[in-house]
């Protein structure tokens, strides 16, 4: 295995980090400084990641949360603010696959291994996420079918996807919207560019794992016969 994706894999950092990492110098083999991104690691070899050991590969484990609004995706804050990690009680190193807005509620999947999140986070994988959307300004049904061929939303980025209207209730419209890329704030720039706005948004799923019935700011774990499905993708 590649020194970048075993360092992920190990849990150390998300892959991003552990190219820093190895970048930096921060990262010793059998004594050594490596730098050497494409190094093969081997079963014997003694690795040393910014000061502390590696000692084995753990065994991937990935939990289902539905966030809660207030949380933030990232691994570590300075601020102080409340992480959706922090919702995952356990002593491993955890990452949340991809990012939602810290307005934003629903499912995001949390795992210990770095390298799966990297690649399931990647758009050529095309993941499915399904969003539920509210708004107050309706969208016209032929500017709706733009989205499946492709609409520009801002700096020279294209989304795609589906939007279908729901209902309407409490004064406001509802949308699902499926998405398969996790471009940044993509949902949200979506609905400026077909010139309307969101007011509140729940993802409902992600990569099939739905949490509609599990409680907000609740997790599940995923069993083993689904991790390697997310593997093999």
């Amino acid at each position: 295995m590649r020194l970048n994706k075993y360092l992920a894999r190990s849990g150390f950092a998300s892959r991003r980090k552990c190219d820093k990492l190895i970048e930096d110098g921060k990262v010793v083999i059998n004594g050594s400084i490596n730098k050497n991104f494409g190094y093969i690691v081997m079963p014997d070899d003694v690795i040393v990641c910014d000061g502390s050991p590696i000692y084995s590969l753990p065994n991937t484990k990935i939990y289902l949360v539905n966030k809660l609004k207030g949380y933030i995706s990232t691994s570590s804050d300075p601020q102080g603010r409340k992480k959706v990690i922090d919702l995952v009680p356990t002593d491993d190193r955890l990452f949340t696959i991809g990012r939602l807005d810290r307005d934003t509620t629903g499912a995001i999947l949390v795992t210990n291994d770095g390298e799966l999140a990297n690649k399931l986070m990647h758009p050529r994988n095309q993941i499915e996420r399904v969003y539920i959307v509210a708004s107050k300004i309706d969208i016209e049904k032929e500017k709706r079918k733009l989205l499946s061929k492709g609409i520009d939303i801002g700096d020279g980025v294209v989304a795609k996807g589906e939007i279908n209207r729901l209902n309407v209730s409490g004064g406001l419209i509802y949308w699902r919207i499926i998405l398969r890329e996790g471009k940044n704030h993509e949902v949200k720039r979506i609905f400026i560019a077909l010139n309307s706005k969101v007011i509140h948004l729940h993802r409902e799923s992600f990569a099939g794992f739905d949490v509609s019935e599990l409680s907000p700011g609740k997790y599940k774990k995923i069993n083993n016969k689904d991790i390697e499905k997310l593997k093999s993708i």
